[in-house]
């Protein structure tokens, strides 16, 4: 957790978006779950505004997720000869996963935000197979969504605790996810009343205008 913060300590918005699209890479020794924590020690301390940690964090992440998608389309087979990502996409393994994908694409897409075991191989499969950026994007962006903001506020909230928030999220990582979603709908539901609430505004004061044109 300290090499991370060390990073991060200069520039924490910068650092948060590098970090997490390495990791979404594999490439540097840490995972997604103690940048994102340590972005919010940064809020904690009052270098980072708890929105931006949350916008850095989740443009990170789904910048990585998009470099992988992109390989596994342009790239095509070959990308799994590349000796850093080999040792994680074994042929076995691959051929699970286009088995899975031609069947569940969409869920194995949704879910592998919350599996980093398999999430790389998920992600290039995505691009194998031809799955509609817009569409993958749209699912890697709503599972980023559903975790980023309770990452940051518990590495806010806890700051001086990490390593056991990092264990907590580890042992309780599905019902963290339950409450993401739980959040999640709550404040699309608030949002979409304020928005169904300032349309019915808007109507009344032109009914208003138009009984009243003067």
């Amino acid at each position: 957790m300290e090499a991370v913060l060390d990073h991060m300590a200069q520039n924490p918005e910068l650092w948060a978006f590098l970090l997490l699209l390495f990791c979404g890479l594999g490439l540097p020794p840490w995972s997604e779950e103690l940048v994102i924590l340590g972005s919010g020690y940064f809020v904690s301390t009052g270098d980072l505004p708890f929105l931006a940690a949350v916008f850095w964090c989740w443009a990170g992440i789904l910048a990585g997720d998009t470099i992988l998608y992109g390989l596994g389309r342009f790239a095509g087979e070959s990308v799994y000869s590349w000796p850093i990502l080999r040792r994680h996409l074994r042929p076995a393994r691959r051929r699970r996963f286009n088995s899975s994908f031609l069947k569940h694409g969409t869920k194995v897409v949704f879910f592998a935000r919350f599996l980093p075991g398999v999430r790389m191989v998920a992600y290039l499969v995505a691009g194998n197979l031809k799955m509609p950026y817009w569409k993958f994007v749209g699912l890697d962006s709503i599972g980023a969504a559903l975790t980023v903001p309770i990452s940051v506020f518990l590495g806010w909230k806890f700051a001086s605790n990490l390593d056991f928030v990092l264990d907590t999220m580890h042992h309780y990582q599905w019902p963290l996810l339950a409450l993401g979603v739980l959040v999640g709908l709550a404040t699309a539901r608030r949002l979409g009343k304020a928005r169904k609430q300032r349309f019915l505004s808007i109507l009344h004061m032109r009914k208003i205008r138009d009984k009243d044109p003067s």
